[in-house]
């Protein structure tokens, strides 16, 4: 049976509200990465060509990075960040609200976004792959196995009768989602479905030659130099806990004239060192401290990104935020690594 299973009622009344909407809006969540973009970009394409006489809006609460800045039909997307006004006028005329890729409006950030979707008179449709939606939502379509926003927006196309109306860039930007949130198709939830849903939108004409050749070799001198002094001298190494973990400042992210986004893929580096399973990176923002986590195995990264700070995501990928100092978030995520370890050791059998 189809993991992706949702009840012929509720994708009858998602049909029925799409045909009806004239102004849709769609949101990710806030400093969007592939999946985010992917989803938001795709599904627009896919409704303007499914709902020729509906609107669609898609609005980002931030700049996209600049590594995600080739992706097609970019230049269709609204910055709240830049445009605040035009953005709030878009939602105040909608009848319809996509929430891509996250499972709370709190994921906006901004407090006048967040009211304005509050206030809203629109109905509201999620899309999302993350645990414990908004249980305030008209529509849901929430599935925690989901590799990627992107993988559910091409399902639920496809149980919508809009095939048809996934072009070669929807297909190329729904591939992209799923690339970047799965890492190359190493974590998060890999199973024949997904290779499925690849292989669906492989044939749609998703450029996949494009997809990698610009995720991987058109980096900037500064993420290079980056990447060598992260690993030179931010990396500390904890073979008792078969854990690795990364820090950086800001002060070191300007002193490299680096952006969030030249920090992208650090995270995983660590786990290629032999008996390390688990990595942490911890990048001082301006406004709070993000920590990104990942895994090989059965290490479950997401529980301890929920006990430690409420974040959460996937086994092998997760992250979370903290408002503090860079030293006190790694020694909570130490802690929590610990006991967490000697869980799991006490766990397992003896002979």
């Amino acid at each position: 049976m189809s993991k992706y299973q949702w009840s012929s009622d509720l994708v009858a009344s998602l049909h029925e509200a799409l045909a009806e909407s004239k102004r849709i809006v769609i949101l990710p969540h806030t400093a969007p990465d592939g999946d985010a973009v992917g989803s938001i970009l795709g599904w627009k394409l896919i409704l303007e060509h499914a709902c020729p006489e509906a609107e669609v809006t898609a609005i980002s609460p931030d700049r996209i990075e600049d590594y995600l800045r080739w992706m097609p039909h970019l230049e269709e997307l609204l910055s709240f960040a830049d445009e605040p006004e035009r953005c709030l006028e878009r939602l105040a005329e909608a009848d319809l609200i996509c929430h891509l890729d996250h499972n709370t409006i709190t994921r906006l950030r901004h407090a006048s976004l967040i009211e304005a979707v509050r206030t809203s008179g629109a109905r509201r449709l999620l899309i999302d792959h993350h645990l414990d939606p908004d249980p305030d939502f008209d529509y849901c379509i929430s599935l925690p196995n989901a590799s990627a926003t992107c993988e559910l927006i091409y399902q639920l196309s496809l149980s919508l009768g809009y095939r048809a109306a996934i072009s070669p860039e929807a297909a190329t930007l729904l591939l992209t989602g799923i690339i970047t949130d799965t890492g190359r198709f190493m974590y998060s939830h890999l199973c024949p479905e997904l290779f499925e849903t690849a292989s669906g939108l492989l044939a749609l004409g998703a450029d996949y030659a494009q997809i990698i050749d610009r995720l991987n070799y058109h980096n900037p001198e500064q993420q290079l130099r980056l990447q060598g002094y992260v690993l030179d001298r931010k990396l500390e190494l904890y073979p008792e806990l078969r854990a690795a973990v990364l820090t950086l400042s800001q002060q070191e992210l300007q002193q490299y004239g680096a952006s969030k986004g030249d920090t992208e893929g650090l995270v995983n580096l660590p786990l290629s060192i032999e008996g390390i399973d688990c990595s942490c990176f911890i990048r001082e923002d301006r406004s709070q401290i993000k920590l990104s986590l990942r895994s090989t195995g059965d290490f479950p990264v997401n529980e301890l990104a929920q006990e430690a700070f409420g974040g959460g995501g996937h086994r092998n990928a997760a992250g979370a935020e903290y408002q503090g100092s860079i030293e006190e978030a790694k020694n909570i995520y130490l802690c929590h690594l610990q006991r967490l370890v000697a869980s799991r050791r006490a766990a397992q059998p003896h002979d």
